[in-house]
């Protein structure tokens, strides 16, 4: 994929290298030459522009990229420039970086579907990653909206699947349950992923459950 990042913020810049090595093409832009310098080496391409001018944006390879990060922080003006000039180019994607709900409001007026917020977004997953103590991965589908692999409560042990109701007393959407079998001769585990058990199916201390939904219902199941 080929990416372009326009702006070597905070965000950026981890974005930017963990792109480079996942093996995407990548081109981080950046004002601040100082930047743009002391992470050559660990993003693919990097160059110095100035992104507060429109015809410095335009001549970055945008039909090329498959996707064009703006990641400009704390300057409102130049991220509404630059995504101006990539929705006139007809830019294939575009996802912004928003620092306040103002900067939100703005780049929606202007049909950006794609907004993160990392602050908000981090903290509402880390927030939650606290409240849950036996998660084990998440995956924030949206502000209020997660998957998550978590170990019940004890109070769930020895219990039959079918006595849980996890959609009608917690408003979770049941995906999967995964459980650590015996596998060979040489006792090596296997993960045995079920997708559908059956109603006898009676819930182990290590088994891992797969859930979908609200924080609030997260915190419910846990009380």
């Amino acid at each position: 994929m080929n990416c372009i990042i326009i702006g070597l913020s905070n965000f950026g810049i981890v974005l930017a290298q963990r792109l480079t090595a996942l093996g995407h093409e990548v081109l981080g832009v950046d004002a601040d030459l100082n930047k743009v310098n002391e992470y050559k080496d660990s993003i693919q391409n990097t160059i110095g522009l100035n992104i507060n001018s429109e015809q410095a944006v335009l001549s970055l390879p945008l039909k090329e990229a498959d996707i064009v990060f703006v990641a400009i922080r704390k300057d409102v003006g130049a991220s509404v420039l630059a995504v101006a000039t990539l929705k006139e180019r007809q830019v294939k994607r575009i996802v912004a970086c928003s620092f306040s709900r103002l900067h939100t409001m703005i780049l929606r007026t202007m049909g950006v579907s794609e907004i993160i917020q990392p602050e908000l977004e981090y903290a509402n997953y880390f927030a939650l990653k606290m409240e849950l103590a036996t998660s084990v991965y998440s995956y924030m589908v949206s502000e209020n909206y997660f998957i998550y692999e978590i170990q019940l409560p004890a109070s769930f042990v020895g219990r039959a699947f079918k006595d849980v109701q996890f959609e009608k007393e917690f408003g979770l959407k049941f995906i999967a349950v995964k459980r650590e079998e015996e596998h060979d001769r040489r006792n090596k585990k296997k993960i045995d992923v079920v997708a559908y058990p059956d109603e006898e199916f009676v819930i182990g201390k290590n088994d891992i459950f797969i859930l979908a939904g609200p924080p609030r219902a997260f915190v419910s199941l846990n009380k």
